[in-house]
């Protein structure tokens, strides 16, 4: 994309009651090399996936958010949507688009900021003194290479020492996370490894990777974090994640909550809140 065709539409997805922080940085990112960016995201803008038992129910859904993305692209010429979340990306590539008429392109921000290169790489300035071990899914490659792209941005980043950790099934952790024992294989391969490469951060790519290894910060004395706060640390962002807080015991914003609908907080984000770690023995003895 041109940056005269600067204007995108970032679909975030249905995660804002979970990382609100880290969608505020993506799209901080974008805008910082140059991107004109709208976010649209949660229910007005479902993709549909999460109904899948109920297909014409889901179709009409999905069918919504590709209408309302047209929209944006006709009369506002964001002709341009920016995924955040793999999910989202697939289904989109893979159902939404094939069965509506589309008048939009479909990337993902790990993409647009590679191809953004030049305009990034001058503004990482900041020393980030981390050893990093980057967590890895193979299932989202066939659609993008985000392994490669993210480990390229990262590489950019003075001061980061990068380390490519074991490659696992699915498209992120949730693609996995109903079988018990396939979760705490994956988080325990990934936790092994930066113990071994004696890394002091594990990078997550993703959002629902990021939730398993929260509860983890700090043990080993490892820290976890999102490739988007590295790269808003080497900015000079300030990069804090209200999610890794929680699952570590701080409070979650009360007033927050009450603006997001207390019911879904309670439904979604409070069981998640109580679950123990994928790993509960400390694997460096």
């Amino acid at each position: 994309m041109a940056l005269s065709d600067n204007r995108v539409t970032f679909w975030f997805g249905c995660n804002m009651l979970r990382h609100a922080e880290m969608i505020r940085l993506s799209i901080m990112l974008l805008e910082r090399v140059g991107y004109d960016v709208r976010a649209a995201g949660g229910p007005a803008y479902c993709c549909g996936t999460a109904h899948d038992q109920q297909p014409q129910e889901a179709s009409n859904m999905a069918g919504r958010t590709v209408g309302r993305f047209n929209e944006a692209a006709t009369k506002d010429g964001r002709d341009t949507v920016v995924t955040w979340c793999p999910s989202c990306h697939m289904h989109m590539t893979d159902i939404m688009a094939p069965g509506n008429t589309v008048a939009f392109d479909i990337a993902h921000i790990s993409e647009l900021l590679a191809a953004s290169i030049d305009r990034l790489a001058p503004l990482l300035i900041v020393p980030v003194p981390r050893r990093v071990l980057l967590h890895r899914h193979m299932g989202f490659a066939t659609h993008v290479r985000i392994n490669d792209r993210v480990a390229s941005l990262l590489s950019r980043i003075p001061g980061l020492d990068l380390i490519e950790g074991p490659l696992h099934p699915g498209h992120m952790c949730s693609s996995i996370a109903a079988v018990p024992a396939a979760r705490q294989a994956v988080v325990g391969e990934t936790w092994s490894a930066a113990i071994a490469n004696r890394a002091d951060t594990v990078c997550t790519i993703f959002h629902s990777c990021h939730r398993e290894f929260a509860p983890l910060n700090g043990r080993d004395a490892i820290e976890v974090r999102n490739w988007v706060q590295l790269i808003a640390e080497a900015m000079g962002i300030e990069a804090s994640d209200a999610y890794v807080e929680w699952r570590t015991g701080a409070a979650p914003d009360v007033a927050a909550i009450e603006r997001a609908e207390p019911s879904r907080y309670q439904a979604l984000i409070v069981p998640e809140l109580r679950a123990l770690p994928a790993i509960s023995v400390d694997l460096a003895k």
